[in-house]
């Protein structure tokens, strides 16, 4: 099988790393040698212990890079120079999306591959420094109010939230801890990266470029610019924990204001600004002015990413990581519109057993998360290999996130042409372990390679083998010259025979088990139903009930209702009845009494009256006055008692004609 070319139709250049085993089992993987300068196939062998007679597969790859590979080799040899010099772009023209992922199981090298160690740089950290060797004399000021911080701002077409990075590192760490980051000298201050941390320790020390990693070098790798250009750096990390998207970069600076506020999912969607093309909105994006500045906006994200320790891996990625560089371009004279294309690096988390990782409780749950996304990625990959055969399937990518992220911008269209963006580049890495779990690793190659062969080994028949046995058992039934004797024959059959009866008998046993299981269950599914049939009965019967106990309730409570009305009625009738007597007997009073009723007097005559009342008293004690004076002089004093005495008061009003008799 000759190694296959990449299809124009087809995603990935696939390429498969092994990783130096420390596991004792016997290798099931064994590369080719290949015509060329490098190997591009494999085989994997079951072991000659495992009875279920599986298939030898043949895989092809692009490239296949031994265990004694180093990261400067896959640096080179997968393609990822000439990605990077296509995100670039030619001069006058803007650059072209890159896409680089690993997959493998859980421990196979994924993350040394894409991150490295504490002592050697991963594919990210140089990418990042050929990324800025190429355009750091070209690198736009992007402080707080210059003009080029404003135009990026307005150009982001994601809704994303756009820092410096010197601002960004100032609000997570304080101190101004970003201002004293470009000695390179071996400051001796702790490792911060995530390495060392283990995904678990949060510090508040600013993470030092000088403290990292810094080989192998790339200071020989040139990638021309454009030199009418001018550039911006932009980074963006996120993950895709449990199939939602959320923000590496946000979770410090939330956290550190608003300890108790969970982290908020991301959508992919389309924006006003870019309708034909899904992004991540909402990221939160930092603008780079130098390698090391970006180094320390990795680290701190780095340090959000979910991991956990299991029993496959001691510091096992439990999200897809997603590292985002996004080189922004435009005319350096004219300060005309920012083009821009993006280099997206993905980790993808590593399948795994849960018999062998030991996982329980949360990571179990985030384990099936992680195996149900690379199932639905296999497919994909495996619909997107398919293709290449003419046939014109459509690819599922929107079944989960990550192959919504991975998949949705990644085949050309006529808007993609007219708006400058042609499809994206894409490179793979498998990575594997020789030594490790069979069936892991043969999944993971099955639907990553390019092209694969099975070689199916003859596995005999059911008569083949009993006709082997009988052979075998004739062969031990032979006399000292060879030949097999008729009683051994006989023998023989007697005893197929018998075996013959007994799995018979054992076939007539479970028959009959069957049929009374079946009788079982038909007799249990008719039970069930005639219990329904009667609990429905019983339920329409209490509905009855209580239905004829609320229409009694209801009508009793009417009644009496209507009685308290009816006695409240008749007892208003019977008192205005009383009152209307009232009236009519103190009418029939009046009119057998005459009663003369005056009007009010006028107030001119109630003065007048007033006025002859006071009159008629001064002239009444003026008459007293000369009768008591005439007594005197003519009668005696007793005499003149006497008449005093006798004399009656009158009323004057009375004597007026005013006011009603008293009866």
């Amino acid at each position: 099988m000759e190694p296959p070319p990449r299809p124009s139709s087809s995603l990935f250049d696939v390429f498969l790393r092994l990783r130096p085993s420390n596991s004792g089992d016997a290798r099931f993987l064994s590369v080719e040698e290949g015509e060329g300068n490098h190997p591009t196939h494999i085989t994997i062998k079951p072991s000659s212990a495992d009875n279920r007679k599986r298939a030898v597969e043949r895989f092809a790859f692009t490239q296949v890079f031994e265990e004694d590979a180093r990261q400067m080799d896959l640096f080179k040899g997968t393609g990822v120079i000439p990605m990077i010099e296509g995100v670039m772009g030619a001069p006058g023209h803007c650059g072209r999306d890159g896409l680089l992922a690993t997959l493998g199981c859980t421990g196979s090298g994924k993350s040394h591959t894409i991150l490295g160690t504490k002592s050697q740089r991963g594919l990210v950290q140089m990418t990042l420094d050929v990324v800025f060797q190429t355009c750091e004399d070209q690198l736009v000021q992007s402080f707080y109010g210059a003009p080029a911080f404003s135009s990026l701002a307005t150009a982001d077409v994601s809704e994303a939230h756009m820092f410096t990075a010197t601002a960004y590192l100032d609000s997570l760490y304080g101190d101004n801890q970003s201002e004293r980051f470009p000695s390179r000298a071996q400051t001796p201050i702790p490792d911060c990266s995530i390495f060392s941390l283990g995904g678990t320790s949060r510090s508040n020390k600013i993470p030092r470029p000088s403290t990292l990693p810094q080989t192998p070098s790339v200071a020989d790798i040139q990638i021309p610019a454009d030199p009418s250009a001018e550039y911006a750096v932009v980074m963006s990390m996120y993950e895709v924990y449990n199939d939602r998207i959320f923000d590496l970069l946000s979770g410090n600076a939330t956290r550190k204001q608003h300890p108790s506020v969970k982290r908020r999912a991301l959508l992919f969607k389309s924006t006003e600004s870019s309708p034909e093309r899904k992004v991540v909105a909402g990221l939160t994006k930092i603008i780079c002015g130098s390698f090391e500045e970006a180094m320390m906006v990795l680290e701190t994200g780095l340090m959000e990413r979910k991991v956990a320790g299991t029993g496959s891996n001691a510091v096992s990625s439990r999200s897809h990581g997603f590292f985002s560089i996004e080189v922004k371009k435009r005319d350096a004279e004219r300060k005309g519109p920012w083009s821009s294309s993006n280099l997206t690096i993905v980790d993808l988390a590593g399948s795994e057993r849960a018999r062998n990782a030991k996982t329980a409780g949360e990571t179990l749950a985030e384990a099936g998360k992680i195996n149900e996304s690379l199932m639905y990625l296999g497919q994909c990959m495996q619909m997107q290999s398919d293709n290449q055969g003419g046939s014109k399937n459509i690819v599922p990518f929107r079944q989960c996130k990550l192959t919504e992220l991975l998949f949705s911008n990644s085949f050309p269209s006529s808007t993609r042409h007219t708006q400058h963006h042609q499809p994206q580049k894409s490179i793979m890495v498998v990575t594997a372990d020789p030594q490790g779990d069979f069936n892991a690793t043969s999944q993971i190659l099955r639907y990553s390679a390019l092209a694969r062969e099975v070689t199916v080994p003859r596995i005999p028949s059911t008569t083949q083998t009993i006709l082997a046995g009988a052979t075998h058992r004739y062969a031990n039934t032979t006399t000292s010259s060879g030949r097999t004797t008729p009683s051994a024959v006989l023998e023989e059959l007697e005893g197929a025979n018998a075996e013959i009866a007994r799995l018979a008998a054992e076939i007539e046993i479970f028959a009959l088990r069957l049929s009374e299981e079946t009788a079982r269950r038909k007799a249990a599914e008719s039970s069930w139903a005639a219990a329904e049939d009667h609990m429905a009965d019983l339920e329409q019967e209490i509905r009855d009930e209580c239905y004829q106990e609320m229409e009694t309730a209801v009508d009793q409570e009417r009644r009496r209702w209507q009685t308290a009305l009816d006695n409240e009625q008749d007892n208003q009738q019977a008192h205005l009845d009383s009152k209307i007597d009232v009236v009519i007997r103190a009418t029939k009073a009046q009119l057998k009494q005459e009663v003369k009723v005056y009007e009010d007097p006028d107030p001119e005559l109630r003065d007048r009256v007033d006025e002859l009342e006071r009159e008629n008293e001064v002239l009444k004690a003026r008459l007293e006055a000369r009768e008591r004076e005439a007594h005197q002089r003519t009668a005696s004093p007793v005499k003149r008692m006497r008449v005093l005495k006798s004399k009656k008061w009158e009323d004057p009003e009375r004597t007026l004609g005013f006011g009603v008799d008293d009866e």
